[in-house]
């Protein structure tokens, strides 16, 4: 037992070790548990942590957040879409550890790659990538406090009801796990100052200048807003 020690963030198990080897195994054989959808949901597994994820989340952390740790206490749920129409291409996208050089707007700032913790389907099939109390990269100045789920679509327009729905059910769920998540917002509301999500936002790289975004859009956002209050009883803030 002298190898880890068990932290229990909030109704989520998370296992840091002292070996990196030790503890990147025993995360992705627990994969089921720390994404906590077993119960729940028919969630597709498409695991995406690594040894070397874990070390350049690290470095990410230290860098925009001050922080040195891979590990989170989510704060706000962040709902995007991803601008690819194929599923197969997203899920590869978000594979690899190290960000590739084309992504030259975001690359100079960490080699890690973009990561979330779930994608969901234009059929409203969920796959979960990452622990959720494990740091993604996903959204400027909030990766240290969010959970991403990202929609598979090339535009706003092609996001579906089945996602929606699967969305909100997601949330929900997220909001049992994790009971202290206080917010949920698109991408494209992340840089509004005036909304209450704002007092997390964290910038410790100041050379790091937060990029407009337009996902998933307004039409999204209120739609699964309306579907949380009607079907759960929930209303997060902004």
């Amino acid at each position: 037992m002298n190898a880890w020690r068990v932290v229990y963030h909030f109704g989520t198990l998370v296992l840091t070790m002292k070996h990196p080897v030790f503890l990147l195994v025993c995360l992705l054989l627990l994969q089921p548990l720390l994404t906590g959808f077993a119960e729940d949901f028919e969630m597709h597994d498409f695991p995406i942590l690594s040894e070397q994820r874990i070390a350049l989340t690290r470095d990410y952390s230290r860098r925009h957040y001050n922080k040195d740790t891979y590990l989170i206490d989510p704060k706000i749920i962040v709902i995007h879409y991803t601008a690819l129409s194929s599923l197969r291409f997203t899920l590869n996208t978000f594979k690899p550890a190290v960000i590739p050089e084309h992504r030259e707007k975001i690359a100079p700032y960490g080699q890690l790659n973009v990561g979330v913790h779930f994608v969901v389907s234009p059929e409203g099939e969920p796959y979960a990538l990452l622990p959720t109390t494990v740091m993604g990269r996903h959204v400027t100045g909030y990766n240290h406090v969010s959970i991403g789920i990202e929609n598979v679509a090339a535009r706003s327009d092609e996001l579906t009801k089945d996602q929606i729905r699967q969305n909100a059910k997601i949330v929900a769920y997220l909001l049992k796990k994790h009971p202290n998540i206080e917010f949920l917002m698109g991408h494209h509301e992340y840089m509004h100052i005036r909304y209450p999500h704002y007092v997390y936002y964290k910038a410790h790289d100041k050379s790091y200048e937060p990029l407009i975004k337009v996902d998933p859009g307004f039409s999204f956002m209120k739609q699964l807003r309306e579907m949380l209050k009607q079907d759960y009883g929930i209303e997060l803030k902004r």
